[in-house]
């Protein structure tokens, strides 16, 4: 059969060809070169090649072969990447533009992440800190502008009363009302001259965060400074209001003290008591002309107290409850040998009411509030109570003392030192 192939057809077999035998060339070759040298090498690859397509039914002619050695030689079919180029790397991003648009994503993601844990974790939180802190500053600033109005409005009104008192003063107490004048002025001088030290320190209730966070330090020391002037101030202001209001009640409180003196002279009926309430009376009476007012009051109350006790009525009876001791003894520890006897008495009034008294303990000098206390007793009184006692567990005669109305003390109706213990 005739080969009627165009030679266009006829050439583009022999290239694909010489291509084909190119590619065996490249496999065997690495094989062969092992063992052959480069003279030895071409001969021998030819030779391989002829009896390989002849055992496939491929003819292939020498020249065919030759041309694919020298092809191999020249490596005319071997591809060379193009030189990289703006146009080239772009051409590759496009044809990879699904994978890069995945990993851009992916990346996005991530740093999307990694801001809003930094802006939720770090930024947000300092930043409601500062706004917090700016908020807190601003407040004080506010309140201590309403404080400062209050204190200047209230040291006006101070010292307009200090000037009414000087003439309001009472003659026969010039020296405590002159002290007390002089303190309350003082006072609010001194008030005034803080004041005045606040109003050079001004602020306003507008701060930002950013002035915040650059001056912190100034602003917050500067707030504290303003706090201590206001703090100043009120003291002044209260000192001031104190000897104002004890100028005013100079009279009132003379007028009472001699009150209560009087009121004890009409029912003190022992020497012991008047003495007492003429003492109390006059060191109250020196406290109020030395402008000591609170020592007054002090005096003022003793006289009360004093009063209290001296109308008092009661009964000191034994205690002669089954299960309570009525007596006790006690051994001295500096006189070994020696017995104190005691009876257990309690003050019980008329109404049958048991009362707390203040004793003192002859042991160790203490005053105690107690219901019951240990009057010190000889043996034989102590001696006859037991066995009274111990009859029928009832004393008989319980009734160891009487205070009446207009006494200090009880009048004792048993033999007694009027030592007493507190403690058994």
């Amino acid at each position: 059969m005739v080969d009627e192939r165009k030679p266009e057809e006829t050439r583009f077999d022999e290239v694909m060809l010489a291509m084909d035998v190119v590619d065996t060339l490249r496999h065997e070759e690495q094989m062969v070169e092992r063992e052959l040298a480069s003279d030895e090498r071409d001969q021998a690859l030819f030779d391989k090649l002829k009896r390989m397509y002849a055992s496939q039914g491929i003819e292939v002619t020498d020249e065919i072969i030759a041309e694919g050695v020298a092809a191999l030689r020249e490596e005319r079919f071997v591809y060379r990447p193009p030189p990289p180029r703006g146009t080239l790397w772009l051409a590759k991003l496009y044809v990879n533009r699904k994978r890069w648009a995945k990993a851009a994503g992916w990346g996005a993601l991530c740093l999307m992440a990694v801001f809003l844990v930094y802006r939720f974790v770090f930024v947000s939180p300092e930043a409601r800190r500062q706004a917090k802190a700016t908020q807190e500053i601003n407040t004080r600033i506010s309140r201590q502008q309403d404080q400062f109005t209050i204190l200047r409005q209230r040291l006006t009104h101070l010292s307009q009363t200090l000037k009414s008192s000087v003439d309001k003063a009472p003659p026969s107490m010039e020296v405590a009302a002159a002290r007390l004048l002089s303190e309350a002025g003082g006072q609010l001088t001194g008030a005034g001259t803080r004041l005045q030290a606040f109003e050079k320190l001004p602020m306003k209730p507008d701060l930002s965060a950013e002035s915040l966070a650059r001056e912190g330090d100034a602003v917050r020391l500067r707030v504290e400074q303003r706090a201590g002037l206001l703090n100043e101030v009120t003291a002044h202001l209260d000192k001031a209001e104190a000897a104002l209001a004890d100028l005013g009640g100079l009279a009132m409180l003379r007028e009472k003290l001699a009150g209560q003196y009087r009121s004890l002279l009409d029912v003190i009926r022992e020497s012991a008591a008047r003495g007492t309430a003429e003492k109390l009376y006059t060191d109250a009476l020196a406290a109020l002309n030395g402008a000591d007012v609170q020592g007054a009051r002090k005096g003022s109350d003793a006289l009360q107290e004093l009063y209290g006790r001296v109308v008092q009525e009661y009964e000191l009876r034994i205690v002669s409850k089954p299960g309570a001791q009525s007596g006790v003894w006690r051994e001295p520890p500096k006189r070994p040998g020696v017995r104190n006897y005691y009876v257990i008495v309690e003050a019980v009034t008329p109404k049958g009411e048991r009362l707390t008294m203040p004793i003192t303990s002859e042991e160790d000098g203490a005053t105690s509030n107690v219901s019951q206390w240990g009057l010190r007793v000889d043996g034989t009184l102590f001696d006859k109570i037991r066995r009274d006692k111990s009859d029928d567990g009832i004393i008989q005669n319980n009734r160891f003392g009487v205070k009446n109305r207009g006494y200090l003390t009880p009048q004792y109706l048993m033999p007694t030192t009027g030592g007493a213990i507190t403690r058994w």
